[in-house]
């Protein structure tokens, strides 16, 4: 372990920080640092990228560094946070005729050190979050019509213009009601209420006018294209308000779908759908832990090996829940993950 198997050299005097400046708006970070006896990449990755395991990209951006567990006092690893010329990164700047010899040393553990790190245990209030998709049927969200024309000549209609709503009922429609417009994304999905689909929340929009079987309205909050041949049905809550909180308990979850089928790579702030809901204890707030048992190698590609531990690997936040699913947002990731991710309260729980 990296962090176990650090570098100690022993010297008279510590090396002086130098270069102190003000960067990325924060002051005290330092233009470049000076290796102390006893440092390794790990801790300094953790004090100066604030991730410890952001140590294999500063490694890699340093050819000087040969050996990751062998860093010398007195040479210099410089770092610049970037701008729109120059991309983030660090470089390594080697002082010649360093008088030291090196040699390894074990450290004395506590029982903090005996596991992985903690990773993604902040607590942050009243975060905003966006889920613009919902786990269901048309009859879940009252579908009732469609999208038949629209005033615009693209396929695609932007948010400020009008369509036309063709619906099969139109008793309690009037100038002012809203709707939101969904489309269907990915397959079908098996739930414990039989096969389901993910909707996306295409765009609200807001009637300014009623004739015989057309509603005419226009679109508002708009999260993607709308299409002629969108659903028409009634408004779920798609911002919500919630209390990030380090993960617990015994909770137990799979991931059933993404909202975002098309992009190959799943991202932070990413809309999915689980398979547990208010039965299982899940709701609105919950958080679980994404974890993997697999290689680093090509994470989404190979299976979970039972042998291995649980690793954190992201966070998710709950925000609607149904009996038997659940819908929540990526608040935190650390690596890739496909469909079928396990998420759980307590990683390595017997």
């Amino acid at each position: 372990m990296l962090a176990a198997l650090i570098l100690a050299v022993f010297t008279p005097s510590a090396h002086a920080q130098e270069g102190m400046v003000q960067m990325g708006g924060t002051s005290g970070t330092p233009d470049f640092y000076v290796i102390q006896p006893g440092d390794t990449l790990w801790d300094i990755s953790t004090r100066f990228l604030g991730d410890a395991y952001q140590w294999p990209q500063l490694w890699s951006y340093n050819e000087y560094i040969t050996n990751p567990h062998w860093i010398y006092p007195g040479n210099r690893i410089y770092f610049h946070l970037g701008d729109a010329l120059t991309p983030p990164g660090a470089s390594v700047e080697q002082i010649q005729d360093v008088p030291y010899q090196a040699q390894r040393e074990i450290v004395p553990s506590n029982d903090a050190d005996c596991d992985f790190p903690a990773r993604f245990d902040a607590v942050r209030s009243g975060e905003h979050l966006t889920a613009p998709g919902v786990l269901g049927a048309p009859a879940d969200f009252n579908a009732r019509g469609k999208v038949m024309a629209a005033t615009t000549p693209g396929v695609s209609i932007g948010e400020g213009e009008y369509v036309y709503l063709k619906l099969d009922d139109m008793n309690d429609v009037e100038c002012g009601t809203l709707f939101n417009l969904y489309r269907k994304v990915g397959k079908n999905v098996r739930t414990g209420n039989g096969a389901r689909s993910v909707y996306r929340v295409v765009a609200t929009v807001r009637v300014i006018r009623v004739d015989d079987n057309v509603a005419t309205a226009e679109l508002r909050d708009s999260f993607v294209e709308t299409n002629r041949g969108d659903l028409v049905g009634d408004p779920i809550p798609v911002d919500v308000t919630v209390d990030v909180e380090p993960p617990h308990g015994d909770v137990e979850a799979s991931v059933l779908a993404r909202l975002t089928v098309e992009q190959r790579l799943p991202g932070t702030y990413e809309t999915l759908f689980l398979d547990r809901g208010t039965n299982d204890g899940v709701d609105v707030g919950t958080a679980l832990y994404m974890v993997s048992q697999k290689d680093g190698m090509a994470p989404t590609l190979s299976k979970p090996d039972s042998r291995l531990p649980e690793r954190v690997t992201g966070r998710v936040v709950v925000v609607r829940a149904s009996e038997n699913s659940s819908t929540a947002v990526v608040v935190d990731l650390g690596q890739e993950f496909t469909t079928g991710m396990h998420l759980v309260g307590t990683p390595n729980q017997e």
